[in-house]
Parts: C-alpha cells; sequence; structure tokens
C-alpha cells in the first residue's frame, strides 16, 4: 500500500505524520505542492512528482495552505477519479477554502452557523454592520490560525479596515459576534470518531486560537457539539476535517471548518489519543477497503 502526503509549508506536522505512516503503509512519498505537475492528455490524467505518478497511489492525504487553493481543489478530483483514497470529495476544497461559502454550506445543511455577510465594497460593509450589530467579526475568506480574523465595535472601526481590506484586494466576510465567553473546542473528525480539546484567549486576547496566544485544555464535548461537528464535516465532503465550535446561550455554533487542522503530539497529550496515528490508520482502512471492492 502506496501513502502520499502532499503538502503546502514544510512543518513539524507532516514529519509526525510520516513517521507514523511508515509504520502501516509499504511506501509513503512526501511531496511539496509546488513541486507537482498535472498533465491531461488523450491517456487520461496524471499527477506527477519528479517521475513519480501519483494517481498510481493507494491514497493521497492533502494538506495544503490557502493560496494552493484552487490548485488543491483541482488535484483532489483529479485523484479521487483516478481511485486513489484521499479524506475529500471533489469539492470539499472549494468549500474549506472560502470562509464564507463553507457558512452558506452548513446552513444548508441545518448546522447553526452566524449570521454572515460577503461583500467587497466598505459602504455595503457598514449597511451589513448595522443589520448584524455591533460588536462585528470581519474575516477574510482565506486565512487559518486566527489570520484575518478581527472585530470592530462600531462604525468608526470598521470601515478604516474595510477601506485598507479593499486597497489590497481582500474580500471580507462580515459575520455576527457570539459570546462565548473566550472559548471554543476544535473538534477532529476522523471518519466517525471525534476527538476534542477546548481553547481559551489569553490576556486581553479574544480570539481563542493556538496560533493567536489561546492556551489548549481538555474539552467537555456534548452531543450537541458532538452532532454539529460530525454533520459539518459530511455536509463538505470531508471524512478527516477539524471544526472550530461554541457553545453559547443561543445554541451552538459552527464557526469555520479546517482542512489543514494543526496536529500536535501535545494534542495526543491532551485528548488522550495518539490523534496522528488514527489519521493516518483511516486513510489505510479506507484504501484497503477500496482495492477490495
Amino acid at each position: 500500500m502506496k501513502l502520499a502526503i502532499i503538502y503546502g509549508d514544510v512543518s513539524t506536522t507532516h514529519q509526525l505524520i510520516i513517521e507514523e505512516a511508515e509504520e502501516i503503509f509499504d511506501s509513503v512519498l512526501a511531496a511539496p505542492v509546488d513541486g507537482l505537475k498535472m498533465i491531461h492528455s488523450e491517456e487520461g490524467s496524471k499527477v506527477l512528482y519528479k517521475d513519480t505518478d501519483l494517481t498510481e497511489f493507494d491514497a493521497a492525504y492533502v494538506r495544503t495552505n490557502d493560496e494552493d487553493a484552487l490548485f488543491s481543489e483541482h488535484l483532489v478530483e483529479v485523484l479521487n477519479k483516478a481511485g486513489v483514497v484521499t479524506q475529500a470529495e471533489d469539492e470539499s476544497f472549494s468549500y474549506s477554502n472560502n470562509k464564507f461559502y463553507s457558512m452558506k454550506i452548513l446552513a444548508e445543511n441545518n448546522v447553526n452557523v452566524p449570521d454572515s455577510f460577503y461583500t467587497l465594497s466598505p459602504e455595503t460593509a457598514v449597511d451589513a454592520a448595522e443589520e448584524l450589530g455591533y460588536p462585528i467579526i470581519m474575516k477574510t475568506i482565506e486565512g487559518a490560525g486566527g489570520q484575518g480574523v478581527m472585530r470592530a465595535s462600531s462604525e468608526n472601526e470598521l470601515k478604516p479596515v474595510m477601506d485598507t481590506m479593499k486597497s489590497f484586494e481582500q474580500d471580507i466576510c462580515l459575520q455576527e459576534y457570539q459570546e462565548h465567553g473566550g472559548t471554543d473546542t476544535r473538534v477532529i473528525v476522523i471518519g466517525n470518531e471525534i476527538y476534542a480539546y477546548s481553547r481559551s484567549s489569553n490576556g486581553d486576547e479574544w480570539r481563542s486560537n493556538l496560533a493567536a496566544g489561546g492556551e489548549r485544555k481538555e474539552a467537555d464535548i456534548t452531543p450537541e457539539m458532538r452532532e454539529a461537528a460530525l454533520t459539518a464535516v459530511r455536509a463538505s465532503g470531508f471524512d478527516i476535517a477539524g471544526v472550530d465550535v461554541i457553545e453559547t446561550d443561543n445554541g451552538v455554533y459552527v464557526l469555520e471548518l479546517n482542512s489543514a487542522f494543526g496536529l500536535y503530539k501535545a494534542i495526543n497529550e491532551t485528548v488522550g489519543d495518539n490523534v496522528i496515528l488514527r489519521l493516518v490508520e483511516r486513510m489505510h482502512e479506507r484504501a484497503m477497503e477500496a482495492n477490495q471492492s
């Protein structure tokens, strides 16, 4: 059994996945996405890394960045059609790579998400913010780790940010702010299994992302949070993904869907299981099932 791990920026996460995968798969290849090329011809489609055709692999775990979004979407489609097991359906990355689009898909599948607006105009953003009510959350369509997420408490705070975003040609998603006490829960879905930990903001920082200074601790996940996460992942066509969930006085809300969620040894310690190993095992299980069908 052969597994390809396709990655964006080099990180320790990929090395951890490789180490676990080498214990399970017969062959493991780590390939940077910017080293790939796709070829379409009368003979069919190929995904080449140097002289190796990844469409001949049994499975591929795709973990790329937002800037590689369009390439990743096409890449997954080609691999899936070649019979390579990935963690996503053809359209999945188009959802996760666009924060507004992902909210739309989840809402259509009865997942509670914050009311959202998508606009290119600072003037329209001001009108939308008045409708949603302050404080307002502003998000760039792409971004991870809390990057590109801002909060405005008034029009005076909102308008300059929107003007700046327009000058940089950044699309903006506006969302209503749901009070959650500075704590959210990252739910990792692997097949039908759930692993979760809570993240709490630190000091005056209102974002709970670990990259923004948040603290990780064991999660007390409710059945409603579990159901929301599973529904969100299934609705977007992923078999493996991360979901950010909050519990408010108004119920459980899904804030974001993450195809390339954080994976660290510290997470294993927090949740009490080897999440990285389980991810690799899931890819192997599905590849085995595909070969037997």
